[in-house]
């Protein structure tokens, strides 16, 4: 698969590590071909995650798109749902992030384009199977030829921290008790990293809580945040 003169890359982008990187190597490598930066806001994006996204976007004179799903957020849906998404297929990515995305595209482009997602292999073995490039059937009609493109897929965390210092890009201050920065409380949240939302996102913590307890099903599958938090403490909130 090539990049052509005439291709449009579309940059998945949420503001993290592995999307800035991917931006910067895209800018560096093919700064010069039609380059959309589209970010999908589910709902539950860290309170200053559009804004930080967008300064990051703005560093390369280009404007930052927010995508959002119309009918609903990741805490609505889960309430109407009464569950939290699971490991398997992951509503929160396909109704939130994936389908607004590829609505945003279809409304947009045309041609030859290249959708760029900042997944890693290093994350996780199901994205150690994925392949570099491969098309996206469903949006492949009407005029559109689209390619799903994983530029940094092969990347080590070492190298994407490493090529964001030599860049000058920052990372956002969610780094400082997360390894991630997506979803404030993510449902791939270890214990310890739920310990870290608890001290310093008690917001967030709360209102997961509160939902837990309102739907009756819990976010993670050992059981409900709060016990999380009692067996890390060993004490009682």
């Amino acid at each position: 698969m090539n990049i052509t003169p005439d291709t449009t890359i579309v940059v998945n982008f949420s503001g993290g590590k592995d999307s800035s990187a991917m931006l910067a190597h895209i800018m560096e490598h093919y700064g010069g071909h039609r380059i959309h930066v589209v970010m999908a806001d589910t709902g539950w994006e860290h309170t200053d995650a559009v804004d930080w996204s967008r300064s990051i976007v703005e560093r390369y004179g280009l404007p930052l798109h927010v995508v959002r799903n119309p009918n609903k957020t990741f805490l609505t849906m889960v309430e109407k749902r009464r569950m939290f998404p699971g490991m398997g297929p992951r509503q929160c990515t396909s109704d939130l992030k994936r389908g607004p995305i590829q609505t945003w595209i279809r409304r947009n482009c045309t041609g030859h384009i290249v959708n760029a997602v900042g997944l890693r292999a290093e994350e996780s073995s199901s994205r150690a199977k994925r392949l570099e490039w491969s098309r996206i059937d469903v949006l492949s009609k009407k005029g559109r030829d689209v390619w799903e493109w994983l530029p940094i897929l092969h990347w080590k965390e070492a190298r994407v921290r490493a090529y964001l210092m030599e860049k000058g890009i920052p990372l956002h201050p969610v780094y400082e008790y997360l390894n991630r920065f997506s979803c404030r409380i993510c449902i791939y949240h270890g214990k310890k990293d739920t310990q870290s939302v608890y001290e310093n996102d008690r917001e967030a913590f709360e209102i997961i809580a509160a939902l837990e307890k309102k739907i009756g099903h819990t976010i993670f599958m050992d059981g409900a945040i709060e016990s999380r938090i009692n067996t890390l403490f060993n004490n009682k909130i």
